[in-house]
């Protein structure tokens, strides 16, 4: 028998039970109704040409409003809420939150974020001297 399967906890001597994964894990200490009942990482597709990069990420459910993205030297962080579904108080609602280390550096102050049909899609402009640039090559 492995020493985990020995393992026992103080309170009723049943093996300890298993970590669940980040993206399931229910958020707690606040009461039902006023904050998120479980959290998710969503997936992202990260696309890059020679100005800009562009990050879609799938956020269900959220408002413009519950939206946060922020910036952060090379790093972009996201979160959102579900909206409260009218009529439906006692339906668990989401959070989605996400931060992800940028390839490049990027000029915070031209990010734009777009929500259309439950996809987040932020823009964000690469620095000047993150740019490829072709050199011309002279002949003597």
């Amino acid at each position: 028998m492995s020493d985990l399967q020995n393992e026992k906890t103080p309170n009723d001597g049943a093996p300890p039970a298993r970590p669940q994964s980040a993206a399931s894990q229910p958020v707690v200490s606040a009461p039902a109704g006023t904050r998120p009942s479980w959290r998710a990482t969503p997936e992202l597709d990260l696309y890059e040409n020679e100005r800009e990069l562009s990050v879609v990420l799938n956020v269900p459910g959220a408002s413009p409003e519950s939206i946060d993205v922020r910036v952060v030297e090379r790093e972009l962080y996201v979160r959102a809420e579900q909206a409260v579904a009218a009529g439906y108080p006692d339906v668990a609602r989401g959070a989605y939150e996400r931060r992800v280390e940028l390839p490049t550096e990027v000029d915070a102050g031209s990010a734009a974020a777009e929500l259309r049909d439950g996809v987040l899609e932020v823009r964000l402009q690469k620095k000047a001297s993150a740019r490829r640039v072709k050199i011309p090559v002279n002949a003597n």
